[in-house]
């Protein structure tokens, strides 16, 4: 069974916010697949910082997305991806230190916020985008 499994639930109904968001969950499986081929985490801090540059284009356009739709909830869900790329930031650091299981906490992380963000927040998204004839 795969670490996260894609589901067309995922989508919010643009295209370039949805390929984003795919690329996103193929960053992830392939952070989880690295350790089985390469055990002295090269692969996964490189694939990682990968993510997290590949994040931040993605929250560009995502929040170019909102500015667009004038989207009431923009200043909070802004101050999500801000968050959630501290924390990143963080996890990052202490993988690169080879703090004990950051491996796993990394990608327990990245699973559980992806999942959470996407059907939630990002949900929120898909009526202002749709009424703005975004697709």
């Amino acid at each position: 069974m795969p670490f996260i499994e894609w589901k067309d639930t995922y989508n919010i109904g643009v295209k370039e916010i949805d390929n984003q968001h795919r690329g996103l969950f193929d960053l992830i499986s392939k952070l989880f697949n690295s350790r089985q081929y390469e055990p002295d985490g090269k692969y996964f801090i490189l694939t990682l910082h990968k993510f997290m540059e590949y994040a931040q284009v993605h929250f560009s356009t995502e929040e170019r997305y909102m500015q667009e739709a004038h989207y009431p909830k923009f200043a909070e869900h802004q101050n999500e991806h801000e968050l959630f790329i501290a924390q990143l930031s963080q996890l990052a650091q202490e993988v690169e230190n080879k703090e004990p299981d950051s491996e796993n906490k990394t990608l327990d992380f990245l699973k559980d916020w992806y999942v959470a963000h996407i059907l939630g927040a990002d949900r929120d998204l898909e009526k202002s985008f749709q009424t703005k004839g975004f697709n």
